[in-house]
């Protein structure tokens, strides 16, 4: 009778160094066991021809899926490997220009006043905006007054704490419920960074994925703007939605697609 311990020792390995069975096998660890299944079997009742083509029809499928696997992974890694260096020649077109891209990041300055960009739903109503800092903690709120539906740029109060803040922003319509909102942050570029396979635009002391960009202001209007409190005029990444043509500068193929 053979002894759990020498059992162990048969597989090489024992019971307190075992890593746990594999959760796939791939060709090689079903030519293994394909083989000591010849090795082991029954001479009274060897494999049957059949099972025997069965079992080979089988490997030649594991080898053709794995290789077929492989060569999907090396294509997506090359997609991915043009995608990154098509964004990466974007990017250095959009240094000075001013972006917009979704998310809830607000920088205030020293002195001067930020503005923010949003898109109200509903008909609008009256805004209240919130700041918070990176843990949650609320810096202030501050009463808007009425905002019009549709996107567009609002310049906010000049007493406000300055720093890197997310902001929310709460419109309460005439029935009086909340109409829905969604933010973004906005900002001119000023560097482009790459890590941990993403590309990131830098404005000013922001950060902004590559992809998250929805809108991109021409360069007259991001330098020579004089209505920070009205909506300013941008350029969508994309066909818009009224299908109109984006900046003809900037090539269609290569810009993130323009969410709604």
């Amino acid at each position: 009778m053979i002894s759990p311990t020498t059992n162990s020792n048969l597989f090489g390995t024992t019971a307190t160094a075992s890593t746990g069975p594999k959760k796939s096998l791939d060709k090689d660890a079903f030519l293994k066991l394909f083989i000591t299944q010849l090795k082991n079997q029954d001479p009274s009742s060897p494999l049957q021809p059949h099972e025997l083509a069965a079992q080979l029809a089988q490997f030649t499928s594991v080898e053709q899926l794995t290789k077929i696997n492989d060569a999907m992974t090396a294509q997506a890694s090359a997609t991915q490997a043009s995608t990154l260096i098509n964004q990466a020649s974007l990017s250095t077109s959009l240094f000075g220009r001013q972006v917009i891209a979704g998310g809830d990041m607000v920088h205030v300055p020293q002195t001067g006043s930020a503005r923010i960009h949003v898109d109200v739903g509903g008909s609008g109503g009256m805004a209240t905006l919130s700041i918070k800092d990176g843990t949650g903690r609320e810096i202030g709120t501050r009463d808007l007054g009425q905002l019009s539906q549709g996107a567009q740029d609002i310049t906010l109060p000049g007493n406000l704490p300055p720093g890197d803040w997310h902001y929310s922003l709460t419109v309460t319509g005439a029935n009086k419920t909340n109409v829905p909102v969604n933010t973004y942050t906005m900002g001119t570029v000023t560097g482009v960074n790459f890590g941990s396979g993403k590309l990131t635009l830098a404005l000013g002391t922001l950060q902004v994925a590559f992809e998250d960009i929805v809108q991109i202001e021409p360069m007259s209007t991001s330098t020579t703007n004089n209505n920070p409190g009205g909506t300013t005029p941008v350029v969508p990444v994309g066909p818009g939605p009224g299908g109109g043509a984006g900046d003809p500068s900037i090539p269609d193929p290569y810009l993130p697609t323009l969410r709604h």
